[in-house]
């Protein structure tokens, strides 16, 4: 995973100074490999297991290992192109945060009903995970209109549980639905593509797959492959514990 994907996949732990030393690493990404740890905290008056810290945030082992991946980014890019597997693909499982799949899953388990929400391209993956949790004789529904979503959200309660699913993000009908049941203490999942928008800063949980928007002719064709790898893992976490 690159630099930038993991500060925004670990935005929500950052602190002030995080953002200080990833803005001075941004800032000397051409010479990261010349840079040592002291010289970092020295130029920023900080202290180097401030840089460490970081450095473990983002999901590296220490300082090294952040300076040699950065470096390797533009390789890494170019191995991507000749793969055989799609970038969303490989994108998608990198992104993939097992600790948040079994927390989700485990909300899922213990509330009464599961609400599937969502609405055009994504009602189908709300119908296939309707079919994924009811196999084990798990209360849910998934619903075709807008009525049909705000009638169900406003009269669910406290033991139900609200799955959003929108790729972008910004549907803001939905994001209205996940701040309301926020507010009266439901449960609230979501799932987008990889970027900053409501939907995941208004839930509970955001997960998170890889799908650039796009379009030919003016046509959407947007990938969802990664949003189905995504819901696969959840549901196979989900069948896991369900029988713990």
């Amino acid at each position: 995973m690159k630099f930038e994907d993991r500060v925004l996949k670990y935005e929500f732990q950052l602190n002030d100074t995080d953002d200080e030393i990833i803005d001075y690493i941004r800032k000397n990404k051409q010479q990261i490999n010349k840079l040592s740890i002291q010289k970092i905290a020295s130029d920023l008056y900080t202290v180097p297991n401030s840089v460490m810290r970081l450095a473990k945030k983002l999901g590296y082992t220490g300082f090294s290992q952040l300076k040699v991946l950065i470096q390797q980014e533009e390789n890494d890019e170019d191995q991507i192109a000749k793969s055989q597997i799609p970038k969303n693909v490989i994108k998608t499982i990198e992104l993939i945060d097992y600790n948040k799949l079994y927390d989700a899953a485990k909300k899922m388990k213990i509330c009464k009903t599961i609400h599937f929400l969502g609405v055009g391209d994504s009602l189908s993956y709300c119908e296939m995970m309707v079919r994924h949790v009811r196999c084990l004789d798990k209360r849910a529904e998934y619903y075709q209109s807008y009525h049909d979503i705000d009638f169900q959200s406003r009269h669910c309660d406290k033991n139900d549980l609200l799955f959003i699913i929108s790729a972008s993000g910004e549907n803001q009908r939905l994001i209205e639905v996940a701040k309301d049941a926020k507010e009266r203490g439901i449960i609230t999942i979501g799932v987008t593509h990889f970027s900053k928008n409501g939907l995941s800063q208004a839930v509970d949980i955001p997960l998170y797959f890889y799908g650039e928007p796009r379009k030919v002719n003016g046509y959407n064709v947007n990938d969802r492959t990664g949003l189905m790898i995504l819901l696969r893992e959840l549901s196979e976490v989900f069948w896991r514990i369900y029988c713990v």
